[in-house]
C-alpha cells in the first residue's frame, strides 16, 4: 500500500518542505490601565460594603466601612487630654511670667524661677505630645473608611459584612478600565513607533478598535523574534473587558 502512494508522496514532499509557513496573527491581551488591591490598615469588623462586584464608582466614593465606635472614643479621649494639657501649659507659662516679674523686682529667688520655667517647658512638650496623639487617633479613625482612590469599578470584594479583618489583610480589588492597555508581541520587522496608531480586533472581528502605542520594550526576545508593545485603548463605552484576547489587524499597504 505504501509503495503504491510512494511516488505521490515524493512529488508533494518538496512543496511541504519549502513552502512558506502561514503567518500567525499577533495576539493582543487587554489589561486595566490602573488596578489596586486594597488592604486594611487596622483590625476591625466590617460594618458596611457599599459596592458589589462590577459596580462603577467615582474617586472619593465610599467602598467599605469598618466599625469605628472604639476609635471615635479614642479620638474623644485624646482631644480631651490635649485640651487639659493645653490649659495646664498655658497656666504654667503665665505663672512663670509672674515669677519672672517678681524675680526682676528681687522678690523671688532664681531657683524658684528656674523651677517654674522647667514646669512650663515640660507642659509645653506634653502639649505637643497630646496634639500628636490627637492626630494619630484621627488618622486611625480615618482607616475605618475606605474611599475610592480613582474612578473605576470594583473587581472583587474579598470580605463580607460582619466579618473581622486584620491589619494587612486584602479587603477588595479595584480596576480602572475606562482605558485599557493592549499588550502584544509584534515581529521585529514590523515598523511601529511610540504614538503611532494600531487597529485591534476582538470577538472574532465583531469589535474593532484603535489604540495609540504607549510603550515599546527596548529589548527584543531573541527566541521568538518579537518586541513587546503596549497600546492605550479608550473603553468609555465599556465594550471591552480586561483580560480579553484579540488580534492585531495589519493594514494592507497598496502595491
Amino acid at each position: 500500500m505504501i509503495r503504491k502512494f510512494f511516488p505521490a508522496i515524493l512529488a508533494i514532499l518538496p512543496v511541504l518542505l519549502f513552502a512558506e509557513p502561514a503567518e500567525r496573527p499577533v495576539k493582543v491581551v487587554l489589561f486595566p490601565v490602573r488596578e489596586a488591591e486594597i488592604v486594611s490598615r487596622i483590625d476591625g469588623t466590617v460594618r458596611h460594603c457599599a459596592l458589589k462586584m462590577g459596580d462603577a464608582f467615582k474617586k472619593g466614593d465610599l467602598i467599605m466601612q469598618i466599625d469605628d465606635s472604639r476609635h471615635r472614643i479614642e479620638l474623644d479621649r485624646a482631644q480631651a487630654k490635649e485640651s487639659d494639657v493645653r490649659y495646664q501649659a498655658k497656666f504654667a507659662w503665665e505663672t512663670y511670667l509672674s515669677y519672672k516679674k517678681l524675680f526682676e523686682e528681687n522678690i523671688q529667688s532664681h531657683n524658684e524661677l528656674a523651677r517654674r520655667k522647667a514646669e512650663a517647658d515640660s507642659l509645653k512638650a506634653r502639649e505637643k505630645i497630646a496634639a500628636a496623639d490627637v492626630q494619630d487617633a484621627r488618622l486611625i479613625l480615618g482607616y475605618c473608611t475606605f474611599k475610592a482612590p480613582f474612578d473605576g469599578r470594583l473587581e472583587q470584594m474579598l470580605c463580607r459584612e460582619h466579618e473581622t479583618v486584620r491589619a494587612g489583610q486584602p479587603v477588595f480589588k479595584l480596576i480602572d478600565d475606562s482605558s485599557l492597555l493592549a499588550v502584544m508581541n509584534i515581529p521585529q520587522e514590523l515598523s511601529i513607533s511610540t504614538g503611532s496608531t494600531v487597529k485591534l480586533a476582538f470577538r472574532d472581528g465583531v469589535v474593532t478598535v484603535t489604540g495609540k502605542v504607549y510603550e515599546i520594550s527596548p529589548r527584543a526576545d531573541h527566541r521568538s523574534g518579537t518586541v513587546e508593545v503596549k497600546a492605550l485603548v479608550s473603553n468609555r463605552e465599556r465594550k471591552l473587558y480586561s483580560g480579553m484576547v484579540g488580534t492585531l489587524v495589519k493594514e494592507e499597504r497598496p502595491q
